[in-house]
């Protein structure tokens, strides 16, 4: 199935509450949380968060339910304070397009279109080496 044209999706994890952006979203997408690694799209999505479109930069926010949004009041990344309520079809895009990821398979398999992978085992580093990595700023000389 063809996606849709691909837009700018924020959206908030259930789990650990951090806002992913995801820039070009196009329902095929399988999308995880950049912090904890949960999906987020699943089919109970309409249960806990709601849906908003910006009207200036068609960005599609999809937030908890208990995230506070002031119609008129609360701005996009784009500045706009133009933000109608939409229709929640996140799920039932994801899930024609094939972009849900089912039960059984969210186990460490990579997935085709995964844009992150786990760190390896840390056990052959060193600490010094580790910290120093993070030391190494090459703006500052």
């Amino acid at each position: 199935m063809r996606d849709k044209m691909p837009y700018d999706l924020l959206i908030e994890c259930r789990s650990c509450g951090i806002e992913n952006m995801i820039a070009g979203y196009v329902p095929s997408m399988r999308i995880f949380c950049s912090q904890c690694r949960e999906r987020l799209v699943d089919t109970d999505l309409v249960e806990t968060h709601c849906g908003y479109v910006c009207q200036a930069c068609d960005m599609r926010l999809v937030l908890m339910q208990t995230t506070e949004v002031e119609l008129g009041q609360s701005a996009c990344s784009c500045g706009s304070t133009d933000l109608k309520v939409g229709e929640m079809t996140l799920p039932d895009e994801a899930a024609k397009a094939g972009g849900l990821i089912d039960p059984g398979e969210d186990g460490d398999e990579i997935l085709e279109d995964t844009d992150w992978l786990r760190s390896a085992n840390s056990a052959d580093v060193d600490d010094d080496d580790y910290n120093d990595m993070f030391n190494q700023d090459p703006g500052q000389n």
